[in-house]
C-alpha cells in the first residue's frame, strides 16, 4: 500500500493547528469555525488557491491574511458565535503563519509571549505552564514534519533534475541509482535492467516519493513556480491495481499542479481512454511526439489538451511541426 506524502503532511499540519487552537482556547474552542479557518488556510498556503480579486503578485503572507480576513467577515455574518468571539479566535489563528514558516521570525519566543499576553487580555486565561506547553507543541510540530519528509528520502536513489533548454522553470525528472553492483555487471547492463520491464515500473514508486518531498519542501519555502515532467511506464496502463497504487503517491492537488506525467504519443493513441481518464482525475499529461503523429488541423488542435508537448529535433516531422504556431507549450528536446 502506497502513501500520499502530501496528504500525510497536510494531515499533520491540520492536527497541530487544532492542538494549538485547543491549547489557546480551552473550552471556548469552536470545532466548526476552526476547521473552516484551517481549510481556508491550507487551501491558500499549500494549494496556492486564492480569490480572483486578490492581486496575484502579492506575497503569500498577504494572500493568506486577506483570505482569512474575508472568511472572518463571512463567519461573523452567519455563525452562532458573536463577531467579537470569532475575531478573538482569528487573532490567535493568525499566529499559525509563524509556526508554519510562512513568516520567518528570529525570535519565536517573543511571539509566544505575545500570545500569552493576548490570551490573558482577550480570554482572561492565565496558566503558569502555558508558555512551556506551547513551546513543546511547536517544537514537536517542527520535529515531526522534518521526520515525516526524511523517512521518504533514500541513500540508494536520488533525483536527476534537468532544466529544459530555453524554457524557464520547467524541469525533466529522472531517478538515478547509487547502488553498488558487482564488477561483473556493466553500466550499460545495469541501466538497461533499470529501465525495462517490472523494474521500470517499480522505480516510479521511488521517483514519485522523492519528487513529492521535493515539491513539499519548495511549497514550504513558498516556491510555486517550478514545474516537473516525470517519467512513466506505459505498461502500467494495463495494470489497473498497480497504476492506482503508484499514482496515489502524487494524487493531491498541490502535487498535481506542479507535476506532469510524460507519455509517448503512440501510447496515447493506444490507451486514449485510460489516459483521458487520468486527466479527468486531475493528473497533468505531457506528450512526446513521434513519427506516428499525423500532421493535420484536428490532431494539432488536440495537442492543446496536454500540459506540454515535447518535440525531438531528430524527428522526421520536426521541421514541419516547428512551423506550426498553434501548438501551445511546445518544448524542444
Amino acid at each position: 500500500m502506497t502513501i500520499n506524502v502530501m496528504d500525510e503532511y497536510l494531515e499533520l499540519t491540520k492536527n497541530y493547528i487544532i492542538k494549538y487552537m485547543k491549547l489557546i482556547l480551552g473550552y471556548r474552542y469552536n470545532k466548526d469555525i476552526c476547521e473552516r479557518l484551517i481549510y481556508k488556510y491550507i487551501d491558500t498556503r499549500y494549494n496556492n488557491y486564492f480569490n480572483e480579486n486578490i492581486e496575484i503578485r502579492l506575497p503569500l503572507r498577504k494572500k493568506i491574511m486577506l483570505e482569512l480576513k474575508n472568511l472572518e467577515t463571512r463567519l461573523s455574518e452567519y455563525e452562532d458565535e458573536t463577531p467579537e468571539n470569532i475575531n478573538k479566535i482569528c487573532v490567535f489563528f493568525y499566529y499559525v503563519l509563524y509556526f508554519d514558516k510562512v513568516v520567518i521570525t528570529k525570535d519565536l519566543n517573543k511571539k509566544i509571549e505575545n500570545i500569552e499576553k493576548l490570551r490573558i487580555k482577550l480570554l482572561n486565561k492565565k496558566e503558569e505552564d502555558f508558555k512551556d506547553n506551547l513551546c513543546v507543541l511547536i517544537n514537536n510540530w517542527d520535529k515531526e514534519r522534518t521526520e515525516l519528509l526524511e523517512k521518504y528520502e533514500s541513500k540508494d536513489f536520488e533525483l536527476k533534475i534537468t532544466q529544459y533548454k530555453d524554457v524557464k522553470n520547467i524541469y525533466r525528472v529522472n531517478i538515478k541509482q547509487n547502488i553498488k553492483f558487482p564488477m561483473i555487471y556493466s553500466n550499460i547492463a545495469i541501466e538497461k535492467a533499470f529501465n525495462t520491464g517490472i523494474i521500470n515500473e517499480d522505480k516510479l514508486y521511488i521517483e514519485y516519493y522523492l519528487i513529492s518531498v521535493r515539491i513539499i519542501k519548495e511549497i514550504i519555502k513558498q516556491d510555486f513556480k517550478k514545474q516537473y515532467i516525470v517519467e512513466f511506464s506505459e505498461t502500467l496502463l494495463e495494470k489497473n491495481k498497480k497504476i492506482k497504487g503508484i499514482l496515489n503517491i502524487i494524487d493531491n492537488p498541490a502535487i498535481q499542479d506542479k507535476l506532469s506525467i510524460k507519455i509517448k504519443y503512440r501510447d496515447y493513441t493506444k490507451y486514449k481512454e485510460e489516459i483521458q481518464e487520468l486527466m479527468r482525475n486531475g493528473f497533468k499529461i505531457s506528450v512526446i511526439l513521434d513519427n506516428t503523429f499525423e500532421i493535420n488541423y484536428s490532431n494539432i488542435e488536440k495537442l492543446n489538451m496536454f500540459s506540454y508537448v515535447l518535440l525531438n529535433r531528430e524527428l522526421e516531422i520536426y521541421d514541419e511541426l516547428k512551423q506550426k504556431n498553434t501548438i501551445r507549450n511546445l518544448i524542444e528536446i
